[in-house]
């Protein structure tokens, strides 16, 4: 199978696809499945802006094992809102903290919608690894306190409109904690 060989950990988590690798599931049914089969705990809004948006992109964290996410919806000041510090690649946030010049192309909804709202439309998600227990498979640790998992551009983009002072003073987040693993 095409999937298993391009997601080896991802592929049951991955949108149903054509052999084209189009994707010819909607994103509620996607959430519904996903809810009944592997991530019960879930919530949809997080199915469906991370793994059925960004499905080329989750094998990266699935070594976290996706199963044991507790999901905390919080509102965070502007001044709790983690920086390019909490980027696994901290150049990415540079590249698109220019909110201003982005939002002057036609075709860049994003950096419009949040230039013009001072805020993202959907949370982004960021895991809590303040106790820095969690480290990629090479070794090399996750951010501390927070790491972002999902949201690289809208989190770059409100770093943008701070820089600016265009950001509204509060924010909503999905903060992520992960379940110990049981022992039986």
């Amino acid at each position: 199978m095409v999937l298993a060989r391009l997601y080896p950990q991802t592929s049951k988590y991955q949108p149903l696809m054509d052999d084209k690798m189009n994707i010819v599931e909607e994103g509620s049914a996607y959430a519904k499945r996903m809810k009944g089969t592997f991530l019960p705990e879930w919530p949809d809004e997080v199915l469906r802006e991370w793994l059925y948006l960004h499905n080329n992109s989750i094998e990266k964290y699935a070594f976290l094992e996706f199963e044991r996410f507790l999901f905390t919806p919080v509102v965070l000041r502007i001044d709790q809102i983690p920086g390019r510090k909490a980027f696994d690649d901290e150049t990415f946030c540079e590249k698109f903290c220019n909110i201003a010049e982005r939002a002057k192309d036609p075709h860049d909804w994003l950096a419009q919608y949040m230039l013009r709202e001072g805020t993202w439309n959907t949370p982004i998600i960021l895991l809590d690894n303040s106790l820095r227990q969690h480290r990629f498979p090479d070794g090399k640790p996750l951010k501390n306190p927070i790491h972002l998992l999902e949201g690289h551009r809208r989190l770059s983009f409100l770093n943008g409109l701070k820089r600016i002072e265009k950001a509204k003073p509060k924010h909503k987040v999905w903060i992520v904690r992960i379940e110990l693993k049981r022992i039986c």
